[in-house]
């Protein structure tokens, strides 16, 4: 046992958990934490220019790896900045930790600068907030933050660390948190969903983004090829599928198609994988819904969301990863074994999603100005390749990119980095770079609306400062584009505080921050551009591209939230 700063204790309890990367911003409270970090060369320090970034970047972090991602704020304001990201990963079942400065405990309700009751505030969106009010707790209280953000349901934890705790010596000894536990589905029910599974004439999987958390890929495609069971995946779930898969179907709600639509409408089972079937996904109207005749079959890690959406015939509490590979087992007992290939039902689904792919080519050969979006889109997936990985912001998703699976394909577990359904602006945008941190080898490409945009342009200096070659797609329609859509659908065209007067030129902005930036306007424009972005991204310049695209909606969002309908 050896006697240290509880600051140091702090930087080596992250070095035991095997943290490589912490994000953050300076202050009065935590800056003997900071001064730890200054001889830990295995752990590396993203100073942030605002603390809401940093929220965004762990947020990321947790994404693209499943590991927690670490912020590092100071007291009052630094840690309230947090807010919106702390909550966006509690919304997004993203494990996140957040070590926040306090007060000294000897000034408590005293009136100390910068000092408010942060746990309580941080109490509702997480899965455990509290004050480290004694330096023996310390290390146990770390222990079980790891333990928590990881386990069951992830999510964030919040510790507050009162400067002057910060500042004793302690005798640190420091356990690291255990894997957590992948509970399985009794034998009963995997047999009882077995036999339903079994006796299932038009089945569906559906995967959310409990299935990509569990790493049940492998697991989980076998189990389809062997129902011959289209797959499905919510917007948290994208990805978990490859998008060339013969079965894979597309998404579900604003982000499905007419194709994935019809085929979770006609399903008579519904495997139910690690997805939450939530507001995004279904509306909770039938049309965009399992068919109440349906079977459905849930299996999730959170006994509280089992029929929380809709009622479910079988519930099972359990890891995604562990019951497809149980079921999978138990049907090849059956001695169930179908051939997709020469179903009449998967052969129609493929005709109708190839009539999608060839609608989106279409569109990308058209030279109009302003110009569409799903041009830029399919024109940056040949430029950034099949390796690439991609942000997409939230007004992008609700306005430009519903049913994306048709011209937004992606083909490698985590490698999209969207909002959660709490759908805070710039979310994704602004931890696009951290892509860079985790896949340094890898090419990355994000779709941002102008509003959104505007938000996280903190974020351009610190890609520039790190060398995080990136590339913002900015979709600039000069309006908060998918609420414009909504006055002009649903209030009869009485914009108000949508559309922008007044714009900064973003390229220039770009420079001024050190990035690549050029604005495109005409078709012919687009794929010099992107290839000029590319270049700059892989010599370790992040690149801003403002992309004039007309107010157009895609026909899955017009539906999905009963607009008058709009030209796509």
């Amino acid at each position: 046992m050896t006697t240290m700063p509880a600051a140091r204790a702090v930087v080596e309890a992250l070095r035991a958990e095997n943290v490589c990367v912490v994000f953050g911003l300076p202050g009065g409270h935590v800056i003997g934490i900071f001064d730890a970090l200054y001889h830990a060369n295995d752990i590396a320090l993203y100073r942030v220019r605002h603390e809401h970034s940093a929220a965004h970047m762990a947020f990321a972090y947790a994404q693209l790896t499943g590991e927690p991602g670490v912020c590092l704020v100071t007291a009052g304001a630094g840690a309230t900045n947090l807010v919106t990201g702390v909550a966006e990963a509690f919304v997004g079942a993203q494990p996140i930790i957040v070590l926040a400065g306090r007060a000294a405990t000897a000034n408590a309700h005293r009136g100390e600068s910068q000092d408010v009751a942060t746990e309580r505030l941080f109490a509702p969106i997480t899965k455990l907030a509290t004050r480290v009010d004694r330096i023996e707790t310390l290390p146990d209280i770390l222990g079980q933050a790891f333990r928590i953000a990881r386990s069951g349901r992830p999510g964030p934890v919040y510790l507050d660390l009162p400067a002057d705790l910060l500042a004793r010596e302690i005798a640190f000894e420091y356990r690291p948190s255990p894997r957590p536990a992948k509970p399985r589905a009794e034998a009963c029910a995997i047999r009882q969903a077995a036999e339903m599974l079994a006796r299932a004439e038009r089945p569906v999987i559906v995967a959310g983004g409990g299935a990509l958390a569990a790493d049940a890929r492998t697991e989980m495609v076998a189990l389809a090829e062997r129902l011959a069971a289209p797959m499905l995946a919510s917007l948290s779930g994208r990805s978990i599928i490859d998008d060339d898969h013969p079965l894979a179907a597309g998404g579900l709600g604003i982000h499905g198609s007419p194709v994935s639509q019809a085929l979770l409408g006609d399903a008579d089972v519904v495997l139910n994988l690690g997805c939450r079937f939530e507001s995004m996904s279904t509306n909770w109207r039938p049309e965009f819904s399992p068919s109440p005749e349906a079977v459905h079959i849930q299996v999730n890690i959170d006994p509280a969301e089992i029929g929380r959406s809709f009622p479910a015939a079988l519930g099972l509490v359990a890891d995604v990863k562990a019951v497809a590979a149980d079921l999978d087992a138990e049907l090849a007992g059956l001695g169930v074994e179908r051939d997709w290939r020469d179903l009449p039902r998967i052969g129609a689904m493929r005709e109708q999603l190839d009539a999608l792919e060839h609608e989106a080519a279409a569109i990308e050969v058209r030279n109009d100005k302003p110009l569409h979006s799903v041009q830029i889109i399919r024109a940056a997936q040949k430029a950034f390749g099949r390796k690439a990985i991609y942000g997409v912001d939230i007004g992008c998703l609700a306005e430009q990119l519903p049913g994306s699976p048709a011209f937004l394909k992606l083909h490698e577990p985590r490698t999209m980095l969207a909002p959660s359904s709490f759908c805070g602006m710039s979310d994704a945008a602004a931890g696009l770079p951290v892509s860079r941190i985790v896949h340094p080898d890898r090419p990355c490409v994000g779709f941002v609306g102008d509003g959104s945009f505007q938000m996280m342009l903190d974020v351009l200096p610190v890609a520039a400062e790190h060398r995080l070659g990136v590339t913002w797609c900015i979709l600039n329609d000069d309006a908060l584009g998918s609420i414009w859509d909504l006055q002009y659908g649903k209030m009869q065209g009485r914009f108000i505080g949508t559309e922008f007067a007044f714009q900064p030129d973003f390229a220039m902005l770009a420079r001024a921050c050190g990035c690549h930036g050029e604005r495109v306007e005409a078709p012919e424009e687009i794929a010099p551009a992107l290839r000029r972005a590319f270049e700059a991204n892989e010599a370790g310049r992040p690149a801003v591209i403002d992309f004039a695209v007309a107010r157009v909606r895609a026909p899955q969002s017009v539906k999905f939230f009963g607009l008058v309908d709009a030209k796509f």
